[in-house]
Protein backbone atom coordinates (compact mmCIF):
# COMPACT_ATOMS: atom_id res chain seq x y z
CA UNK A 1 0.00 0.00 0.00
CA UNK A 2 1.12 3.38 -0.75
CA UNK A 3 1.26 4.53 2.81
CA UNK A 4 3.72 1.53 3.86
CA UNK A 5 7.55 2.16 4.23
CA UNK A 6 9.17 -0.78 2.76
CA UNK A 7 11.83 -2.37 5.10
CA UNK A 8 15.57 -1.86 4.75
CA UNK A 9 17.36 -5.37 3.81
CA UNK A 10 19.95 -6.56 6.24
CA UNK A 11 22.69 -5.59 3.63
CA UNK A 12 21.47 -2.07 3.52
CA UNK A 13 21.56 -2.07 7.79
CA UNK A 14 24.67 -3.32 7.47
CA UNK A 15 26.32 -0.08 4.98
CA UNK A 16 24.59 2.15 7.19
CA UNK A 17 25.98 0.37 10.16
CA UNK A 18 29.67 0.69 8.54
CA UNK A 19 29.09 4.56 7.24
CA UNK A 20 28.24 5.19 10.76
CA UNK A 21 31.12 3.22 12.38
CA UNK A 22 33.54 5.01 9.91
CA UNK A 23 32.72 8.57 10.81
CA UNK A 24 32.65 8.03 14.58
CA UNK A 25 35.64 6.15 13.77
CA UNK A 26 37.88 9.52 12.19
CA UNK A 27 35.89 11.71 14.37
CA UNK A 28 37.27 10.11 17.58
CA UNK A 29 40.89 9.48 15.87
CA UNK A 30 43.24 12.42 15.51
CA UNK A 31 45.04 12.55 12.34
CA UNK A 32 48.20 12.12 13.87
CA UNK A 33 49.58 10.24 16.51
CA UNK A 34 51.00 12.80 18.41
CA UNK A 35 51.00 16.45 20.27
CA UNK A 36 50.66 19.17 18.43
CA UNK A 37 52.07 21.93 20.91
CA UNK A 38 55.64 20.12 21.20
CA UNK A 39 58.93 22.45 20.70
CA UNK A 40 61.33 21.02 17.49
CA UNK A 41 64.18 23.06 16.65
CA UNK A 42 66.33 21.98 13.89
CA UNK A 43 70.19 22.79 14.93
CA UNK A 44 72.87 23.50 11.95
CA UNK A 45 74.58 24.91 9.66
CA UNK A 46 73.75 25.94 6.06
CA UNK A 47 71.73 23.49 4.65
CA UNK A 48 69.08 24.16 8.11
CA UNK A 49 69.16 27.46 6.90
CA UNK A 50 68.24 26.64 3.26
CA UNK A 51 71.45 28.41 1.39
CA UNK A 52 70.16 29.39 -2.05
CA UNK A 53 67.01 27.90 -1.78
CA UNK A 54 63.57 30.40 -1.87
CA UNK A 55 62.22 31.43 1.93
CA UNK A 56 59.88 28.51 2.55
CA UNK A 57 61.39 25.74 0.12
CA UNK A 58 64.08 24.30 2.76
CA UNK A 59 63.59 20.57 4.46
CA UNK A 60 62.96 22.17 8.07
CA UNK A 61 59.48 23.93 6.48
CA UNK A 62 58.88 21.02 4.61
CA UNK A 63 59.01 19.05 8.01
CA UNK A 64 56.66 21.57 9.64
CA UNK A 65 53.93 20.79 7.06
CA UNK A 66 54.59 17.24 6.70
CA UNK A 67 54.16 16.94 10.89
CA UNK A 68 51.74 20.04 11.04
CA UNK A 69 54.57 21.33 13.96
CA UNK A 70 56.27 24.80 14.13
CA UNK A 71 59.59 23.80 13.64
CA UNK A 72 62.21 26.35 14.61
CA UNK A 73 64.89 26.86 12.20
CA UNK A 74 68.43 27.23 14.54
CA UNK A 75 70.72 27.10 11.27
CA UNK A 76 73.57 29.23 10.78
CA UNK A 77 75.62 29.71 7.55
CA UNK A 78 79.43 28.68 7.94
CA UNK A 79 79.07 27.48 11.71
CA UNK A 80 81.54 24.41 12.63
CA UNK A 81 80.29 22.00 15.29
CA UNK A 82 82.49 24.55 17.80
CA UNK A 83 80.98 27.64 16.36
CA UNK A 84 77.38 26.12 16.74
CA UNK A 85 78.03 24.95 20.29
CA UNK A 86 78.50 28.70 21.49
CA UNK A 87 75.40 29.50 20.32
CA UNK A 88 73.29 26.49 22.00
CA UNK A 89 72.03 28.10 25.15
CA UNK A 90 70.65 30.64 23.12
CA UNK A 91 69.61 29.41 20.34
CA UNK A 92 68.45 25.84 21.49
CA UNK A 93 68.35 25.09 24.85
CA UNK A 94 66.57 28.29 26.23
CA UNK A 95 63.53 27.41 23.37
CA UNK A 96 62.33 24.39 25.75
CA UNK A 97 62.43 21.64 23.39
CA UNK A 98 60.69 18.67 23.33
CA UNK A 99 63.11 17.41 19.91
CA UNK A 100 66.21 18.94 18.33
CA UNK A 101 67.19 18.01 14.97
CA UNK A 102 71.06 18.02 14.81
CA UNK A 103 72.71 18.54 11.33
CA UNK A 104 76.09 19.57 11.88
CA UNK A 105 80.22 18.35 10.44
CA UNK A 106 80.48 19.76 7.29
CA UNK A 107 81.98 22.86 7.48
CA UNK A 108 84.23 21.37 9.96
CA UNK A 109 84.82 19.22 6.83
CA UNK A 110 85.56 22.22 4.84
CA UNK A 111 88.16 24.29 7.21
CA UNK A 112 89.77 21.01 7.95
CA UNK A 113 89.10 20.07 11.33
CA UNK A 114 89.58 16.80 12.88
CA UNK A 115 87.65 14.16 13.31
CA UNK A 116 88.36 14.09 17.13
CA UNK A 117 87.07 17.75 17.27
CA UNK A 118 83.83 17.24 15.58
CA UNK A 119 83.21 13.97 18.02
CA UNK A 120 84.09 15.94 20.75
CA UNK A 121 81.67 19.07 20.09
CA UNK A 122 78.91 17.11 18.94
CA UNK A 123 78.73 14.63 21.75
CA UNK A 124 78.80 18.22 23.98
CA UNK A 125 75.81 19.16 22.08
CA UNK A 126 74.03 15.57 21.90
CA UNK A 127 74.43 15.70 25.90
CA UNK A 128 73.43 19.01 27.17
CA UNK A 129 70.68 18.89 24.75
CA UNK A 130 69.48 15.62 26.42
CA UNK A 131 70.56 17.16 30.36
CA UNK A 132 67.40 19.27 29.73
CA UNK A 133 64.52 16.31 28.86
CA UNK A 134 64.59 17.12 24.90
CA UNK A 135 65.31 13.91 22.00
CA UNK A 136 68.21 14.43 19.46
CA UNK A 137 67.68 13.36 16.57
CA UNK A 138 71.17 13.42 14.62
CA UNK A 139 71.70 14.01 10.83
CA UNK A 140 74.52 12.77 8.68
CA UNK A 141 75.53 13.87 6.10
CA UNK A 142 77.29 12.43 2.50
CA UNK A 143 79.02 8.90 2.72
CA UNK A 144 80.67 10.03 -0.52
CA UNK A 145 81.87 13.01 0.38
CA UNK A 146 82.92 12.29 3.36
CA UNK A 147 82.55 8.55 4.36
CA UNK A 148 85.16 9.10 7.54
CA UNK A 149 83.10 11.55 9.19
CA UNK A 150 80.13 9.43 8.55
CA UNK A 151 81.14 7.09 10.35
CA UNK A 152 81.96 9.85 13.29
CA UNK A 153 78.30 10.29 13.17
CA UNK A 154 77.34 6.51 13.19
CA UNK A 155 79.59 5.88 16.44
CA UNK A 156 78.18 8.98 17.96
CA UNK A 157 74.35 7.96 17.61
CA UNK A 158 75.11 4.80 19.47
CA UNK A 159 77.29 5.73 22.10
CA UNK A 160 75.37 8.94 23.12
CA UNK A 161 71.98 7.05 22.80
CA UNK A 162 69.94 9.10 20.73
CA UNK A 163 66.47 8.84 19.90
CA UNK A 164 66.80 9.09 16.58
CA UNK A 165 69.78 8.96 13.09
CA UNK A 166 69.41 9.72 9.78
CA UNK A 167 72.49 8.60 8.11
CA UNK A 168 73.74 10.02 4.69
CA UNK A 169 70.84 12.09 4.26
CA UNK A 170 72.63 13.67 1.12
CA UNK A 171 73.34 10.52 -0.46
CA UNK A 172 72.97 10.32 -4.06
CA UNK A 173 72.72 14.02 -4.84
CA UNK A 174 76.25 15.50 -5.18
CA UNK A 175 75.94 14.17 -8.64
CA UNK A 176 72.67 15.28 -9.25
CA UNK A 177 73.00 18.84 -11.15
CA UNK A 178 68.91 18.68 -11.05
CA UNK A 179 68.89 18.79 -7.12
CA UNK A 180 71.87 21.27 -6.57
CA UNK A 181 72.12 25.30 -6.09
CA UNK A 182 75.49 24.94 -5.94
CA UNK A 183 78.40 22.24 -5.53
CA UNK A 184 77.13 21.62 -2.33
CA UNK A 185 74.02 22.90 -1.23
CA UNK A 186 70.64 20.99 -2.68
CA UNK A 187 67.82 23.24 -4.01
CA UNK A 188 64.50 23.24 -2.99
CA UNK A 189 64.04 19.49 -4.77
CA UNK A 190 66.66 18.36 -2.75
CA UNK A 191 65.56 19.84 0.20
CA UNK A 192 62.22 17.92 -0.15
CA UNK A 193 64.12 14.99 -0.59
CA UNK A 194 66.05 15.63 2.89
CA UNK A 195 63.09 16.23 4.67
CA UNK A 196 61.41 12.83 3.09
CA UNK A 197 64.39 11.07 4.57
CA UNK A 198 64.35 12.77 7.86
CA UNK A 199 60.30 12.76 8.30
CA UNK A 200 59.91 8.42 9.81
CA UNK A 201 62.98 9.16 12.21
CA UNK A 202 61.25 12.79 13.39
CA UNK A 203 57.51 11.10 13.33
CA UNK A 204 58.70 8.35 15.20
CA UNK A 205 60.58 10.50 17.74
CA UNK A 206 57.61 12.48 18.10
CA UNK A 207 54.94 9.75 18.60
CA UNK A 208 57.72 8.93 22.18
CA UNK A 209 56.91 12.33 23.65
Amino acid sequence: MWGMKRSLTLIELLAIALTIGLAVLMFLVPQKEYRHDLVVVAFGDSLTVGHGVPPGKNFVVYLSEYTDIPIINAGVTGDTTGEALLRLQADVLDKKPNVVTVLLGGNDLLKGNSEEVVRANLKIIIREIKKIGAKVILIGGSKQLAPAFEMVFEKIAMEEKVAGYVPDVLRGMLLRKDLLFDDIHPNDRGHKIIAERILPTLERVLKEQ
